[in-house]
This record gives structure tokens, C-alpha cells and sequence, in this order.
């Protein structure tokens, strides 16, 4: 790529980049947060409630939700499944038995559109007059049951399995398009090991995400109640969805040659589409502000990803033992639009993700986000120097360079899975504070301390 060219390109992200985030509203909770709650925390009730109503900043899922509320003796005196509104997607509620008077803790879990856990808990009363331990409580009910889930670490893994199976499938596709080389042993015995590993990821995090959610272990992996939880839900959806197209994917790897026919390439068009979307259509996107502009969004910058960094870890496929001077040279044409396009639409997204630069280090988000960038950049400088010694005519040199850039970009992918078990809010969860009503010749007072740090 000559300077000129590499310029051009520079300034066209750099002003496509400020002109797309002169309109990008403010910060896109992509984890519901309880907004209200009824009744509300520490609050005083003559009866017993008939509900515990929960309304969120956003859509949460009918499935995988629950309410149990605890007595002043830490027992579990009831337990029930939320129900969502069906006029208010971000409303659940949950029945509750009669209550005697006395303090009880309320601790709610629910799903996030995009398919991640939000808990939470509050106390309230029963009764005519505060005890005033309503705050000790729920810290010690708290302290009890909070749970966490062991298949965090490994849903990670899988989630950087199946997304390095996707580039590779449609960066592979891509690149030798046209090429001889789609024939090649090495080739299709990459399509056809993507296609068993977007099966193995797609399967495992269908398996993981019941118990994931609920804070269980490996023992209820087959759990059938969980597993139906979760195929009601927009992520269980998506997975389902994905492991079909990895058997799809893999009759396209089979059928891989140095000259297939047209109905082979419509075919691997639309897998690759549908895809895609069942990556943008149940992530951290779909369940933000304007999901219409920002889900297709994030469409463009996976399939920009698959044709840059897939076809990349491709042509390293390729380029031992083979003569791939053509599909470098396609490859660098391919990489001058698409490195463009991930930058752009990437840095879009995640500042519309996170509400704006200043706020890029106060969540494990946009601190994995800022790590991203610097190793994107790395890409982009080793990219411009294997596409500079192409130009040059050196083109002997250009493998290792090629490897370097690849190495690179596994390390993208695996921050980039890290990326999605995170919540991208920059709010920090709120410590428990002193919290009590209090009742005197008939005044009925609310006092809160927030937040519960020294100071005045």
C-alpha cells in the first residue's frame, strides 16, 4: 500500500470515526438495572405485600428469574419464579405468600436481554414500627447466599473458540474465493475443524447458560428445565440458530474445491450472514439504546473482522508449502476497505457501549476495551508493513510478518470474549449503606446513608 493510499485511509477513519460520535446518544446499559421496585427498599408496610414487582431500564427475559425472600432468621420463607409483564417488557413480578409482621430481605435474579445475570436484593417491614435492622440483615443474607457460578472462565473459552472459527470460516471463504487453493488439504481441513468448533462452542454455551445464570456447578449442565429456560430466551435462540449453521458450515467445508459451483457460493453467502447475526442479534448491542441502527452495526463490524483478521489467519494457513503471492495480494486489497470499517464501527460501538472516553476506565469493559484498541493498532502496524513489503517485491520476507500479525490477533479475539461476559455500565454497584424507617407520633421517616464511606 503506498503512502498516499495509506494516508487517504487514516483520514477517512479519523473523520468517519468524530462525525459517527457527534451522534451517538449517551451511555447504553447493556445489563438491566432495577430502576424501582415495589415495595421498595426499606421501606415500612402496614400488610403484607401481594407481589414484589421489579421494573428495570430495560428488557429482561420471561425465563430464569427468580424472588426469595428471607425472615429476620435468615430462612427462606418463599421462593418464586418472575413473571414479565407482558405489556412492559422491563417489569417482573413475583407472588409472595402472607407474611407475618417483621423484616424480611427480598433477593431477586433476572436475565438481561443479552443473556447475562443482574441480581440484587433489598429489605423492607412488616408491621407498625422499624426494628432498624433491616441493613445488618441483608448484609448478613447477603453474605449467605451470593453464589457464583464456576463456568464464568470456561464460557470464555468457548466463546474465543467459536469466534476464531468464525473469522476463520468466512475469512478463509473470502480470500480464495476464486482461488485454487480453496481445494487445498490445509483448507478444508480448516473449514471443516471451524465448523466442529462453532458446533462445540454454540453447544457448550447452550448447555452452560442455565446453570451459569442460576449460580450452579457442572452437575446441572443437563438439567432439562434450564436447557428449556434458556431456548426461550433472545441468546438461547441464537445459539440454537448457530449450531445448525455449524452443521451447514460443515457440508460446505466438505464440499470445499478449486472450483465449486454457484448454488456452493449462494450457499456460503447466506450461512455467513445468519451467522453473523446470531453474534450481533443476542449480544451486548441488542439489548442497548437503538438496537435498530446498532445491531446492524455491529453485523458490518463482525463481517469486516471475518474478511481483515480471518482472512489474515488464512493466508498464515496457507502460505507453508504454498505459493500464495495472488491471494496476498488479494488479501491486501481485501484488508485496504475492511481495516477501515472494524476500526471505525469497532470504536463506534464500544464508546456508545460505555457513554464516552472519559469513562473508558471505570469498568473491566472499557479497560479490556482500551487493551483491544492497542493491540488492534499492533495489527494495523504490522499489516502496513507486510503490505509495504509486498509492494516492495520482497515478497520472502512477508510470512513471518504475516505469523507475528496473527499472533496478534488471537490476542484481539480472546479480549474480545472477555469482552462479552462484561457489563459495559461504568456505574459502580452502590455499597451497602445505612438504611432504616423510622416511626415517631405518627411521622413515618426514611433515613439513608449513601454512599457508606466516611466522610461528610
Amino acid at each position: 500500500m503506498r503512502l498516499r493510499t495509506l494516508r487517504r485511509i487514516s483520514g477517512a477513519v479519523i473523520a468517519s470515526t468524530v462525525l459517527a460520535l457527534a451522534f451517538i446518544p449517551g451511555i447504553a446499559s447493556a445489563h438491566a438495572i432495577l430502576e424501582s421496585s415495589s415495595p421498595e427498599a426499606s421501606t415500612l408496610l402496614a400488610s403484607s405485600p401481594k407481589e414484589i414487582r421489579l421494573d428495570f431500564d430495560e428488557q429482561v427475559e420471561a425465563t430464569l428469574g427468580d424472588v426469595r425472600i428471607y425472615d429476620s432468621e435468615q430462612r427462606e420463607v418463599s421462593k418464586s419464579n418472575t413473571e414479565r409483564s407482558v405489556s412492559d417488557t422491563s417489569v417482573v413480578t413475583a407472588e409472595v405468600p402472607t407474611l407475618k409482621n417483621g423484616v424480611y430481605v427480598v433477593v431477586w435474579r433476572v436475565v438481561s436481554a443479552d443473556g447475562h445475570p443482574v441480581t440484587g436484593a433489598f429489605p423492607f417491614e412488616i408491621g407498625t414500627k422499624s426494628t432498624g435492622t433491616s441493613a445488618a440483615l441483608l448484609e448478613e443474607v447477603l453474605n449467605r447466599t451470593e453464589t457464583t457460578s464456576p463456568l464464568g472462565n470456561p464460557m470464555s473459552a468457548l466463546r474465543l473458540l467459536g469466534f476464531l472459527a468464525l473469522i476463520l470460516l468466512v475469512g478463509c471463504v473470502s480470500l480464495l474465493w476464486r482461488s485454487p487453493l480453496l481445494g487445498n488439504a490445509r483448507v478444508r481441513k480448516t473449514l471443516q475443524y471451524s465448523s466442529v468448533s462453532i458446533a462445540v462452542s454454540s453447544l457448550g454455551l447452550l448447555f452452560m447458560q442455565g446453570p451459569y445464570t442460576a449460580g450452579k456447578s457442572w452437575g446441572s449442565l443437563l438439567d432439562s428445565v434450564l436447557i428449556g429456560d434458556v431456548m426461550q430466551t433472545r441468546l438461547g435462540l441464537a445459539l440454537f440458530i448457530r449450531v445448525i449453521c455449524a452443521f451447514a458450515w460443515g457440508v460446505i467445508a466438505i464440499t470445499a474445491s478449486a472450483s465449486v459451483s454457484r448454488r456452493w457460493r449462494i450457499s456460503v453467502i447466506a450461512t455467513a450472514i445468519i451467522t453473523i447475526t446470531t453474534y450481533a442479534a443476542s449480544g451486548h448491542q441488542s439489548a442497548g439504546t437503538l438496537p435498530g441502527i446498532f445491531v446492524p452495526l455491529d453485523m458490518i463490524h463482525l463481517a469486516a473482522i471475518s474478511t481483515w483478521v480471518g482472512a489474515l489467519l488464512a493466508l498464515a494457513v496457507v502460505s507453508k508449502g504454498n505459493n500464495v503471492e495472488n491471494e496476498a495480494k488479494r488479501f491486501s486489497q481485501m484488508a485496504t476497505w475492511s481495516m477501515p470499517v472494524v476500526v471505525v464501527t469497532g470504536v463506534v460501538q464500544g464508546l456508545h457501549l460505555i457513554g464516552g472516553i472519559s469513562t473508558i476506565t471505570q469498568s473491566s469493559f472499557g479497560k479490556l476495551l482500551l487493551v483491544k484498541t492497542l493491540l488492534v493498532v499492533g495489527v494495523v502496524v504490522f499489516g502496513s508493513k507486510a503490505r509495504a513489503t509486498l509492494q516492495s517485491g520482497s515478497f520472502s520476507s512477508i510470512t513471518k510478518i504475516i505469523r507475528w500479525e496473527s499472533t496478534l490477533v488471537v490476542l484481539v479475539l480472546a479480549v474480545t470474549s472477555l469482552m462479552v461476559a462484561q457489563s459495559p455500565n461504568t456505574m459502580p454497584k452502590t455499597p451497602i449503606a445505612y438504611s432504616a424507617t423510622k416511626v415517631q407520633n405518627g411521622i413515618v421517616a426514611e433515613l439513608s446513608v449513601v454512599p457508606a464511606v466516611v466522610g461528610t
